[in-house]
């Protein structure tokens, strides 16, 4: 789906300005991209309210989404697919427990997982340097931190819970899963489009 909408917004860019734009395949890459992350906070907000925890809701989305950023993870092909699994692993992690010995040792986790695992990335996906991949491990270290120092003095542990639901997709059991979901989503994909040709 959201391929789709990218596609269209590429090929509207490529044919307004051909000459000043980036490459389609890029555009249709950051397009879908930026869908899947307004998709996912829009419905990440709305079920956090009709649920009571917005703010909350949006505190794992935002630690989720920037840890994934500096660390990596397996993903799936279909962007609705890893929208809707977001949205589901978001709204399932706010309902820890969130006493300060609780989120002292999800923060203990996270920074653990993260050193033992991180980064990670599929086989397609572009690698950077080791010295990069450090600073970026050391980046997400000191985002565990913040997000500690955030609960501690502002009652907010959404951003723990996200540092530690992105690091448990770390670890070879999160891509174990990731990978498995992703098959039988591509062969639920693969099967329904055999049933629309026959």
């Amino acid at each position: 789906m959201f391929e789709k909408w990218a596609v269209a917004f590429a090929d509207h860019i490529k044919k307004t300005n051909p000459d000043e734009t980036e490459p389609h395949d890029v555009l249709v890459f950051g397009f879908t991209i930026l869908f899947n992350l307004m998709f996912t906070f829009f419905f990440v907000f709305l079920l956090g309210w009709i649920l009571g925890v917005p703010l909350l809701s949006l505190q794992v989305a935002v630690s989720f989404t920037l840890l994934r950023i500096l660390t990596g993870g397996a993903h799936l092909d279909q962007s609705l697919a890893c929208s809707i699994t977001s949205l589901i692993l978001v709204l399932t992690f706010v309902w820890l427990p969130a006493s300060s010995v609780y989120v002292g040792a999800y923060g203990i986790i996270s920074v653990v997982l993260i050193i033992l695992y991180a980064p990670y990335y599929e086989a397609h996906q572009l690698k950077h340097s080791l010295q990069w991949e450090r600073k970026k491990k050391l980046v997400a270290i000191l985002w565990v931190i913040a997000a500690m120092i955030l609960y501690y003095f502002f009652s907010s542990p959404g951003f723990v819970f996200g540092t530690l639901l992105q690091a448990m997709m770390l670890t070879p059991a999160g891509i174990r899963v990731t990978h498995k979901l992703n098959r039988m989503m591509t062969d639920y994909g693969g099967e329904k489009n055999e049933e629309k040709s026959s």
